[in-house]
């Protein structure tokens, strides 16, 4: 039981870091780090609901991740560049304190919403944090990647509630889809862009 208790904190601790490194690397011309980062908030999805769901889900909810992960850096990512550590800047700084800001807020009012939305409280928090951090990464970038992984974010927190609220095969692989696809029209449409018929 204590094991399920920490991959719990480390399931969480694994979703708010992704979010943050999306966050503070937010409209940077290399991208990988920061699919990565999504990567890592699927690992700790299946981390965090490791002990409520079967391993088929749980599969599910990577893969999902991952393939979301795969189709938006199909035409993005160079691997032929070698990958450079960040320079710590003022607007880094800044994004992370206003992740922080973030969190402590969601701290302040998650017992005021879990009246309404009756999940585990750690779920609830990440979920909130998930939305948050997505609708502040689309309204901030220039960029269509990390619009798209915003959108994502968003979708992530909001469907982490949504499967303990609705135990349904159904809806978990309706959900699934509608990610893939979001995956799919941000591939779309980065292509586009590319090719001069869509704005960036």
């Amino acid at each position: 039981m204590r094991g399920l208790f920490f991959t719990s904190i480390i399931g969480g601790a694994l979703i708010i870091l992704g979010a943050l490194i999306i966050f503070i690397r937010l409209n940077q011309p290399d991208s990988r780090i920061s699919l990565i980062a999504y990567i890592l908030e699927s690992v700790g999805i299946v981390l965090l609901l490791v002990r409520i769901f079967s391993p088929q889900i749980l599969i599910s909810v990577f893969l999902t991740g991952t393939m979301g992960a795969a189709i938006l850096g199909t035409d993005q990512v160079a691997l032929h560049i070698p990958l450079k550590p960040d320079k710590v800047n003022p607007q880094g700084i800044f994004r992370l304190l206003l992740g922080f800001i973030l969190a402590v807020l969601i701290l302040s009012i998650e017992s005021e919403i879990a009246v309404w939305i009756p999940v585990p409280d750690s779920i609830l928090f990440c979920s909130l944090f998930l939305i948050l951090m997505g609708l502040t990464t689309f309204s901030l970038s220039s960029r269509l990647m990390y619009r798209f992984l915003g959108i994502l974010n968003i979708f992530s927190g909001f469907q982490l509630v949504y499967m303990l609220l609705e135990e349904s095969v159904l809806v978990f692989g309706f959900m699934i889809a509608i990610d893939l696809l979001i995956a799919l029209l941000g591939a779309y449409f980065m292509s586009g862009s590319q090719n001069g018929e869509y704005p960036t």
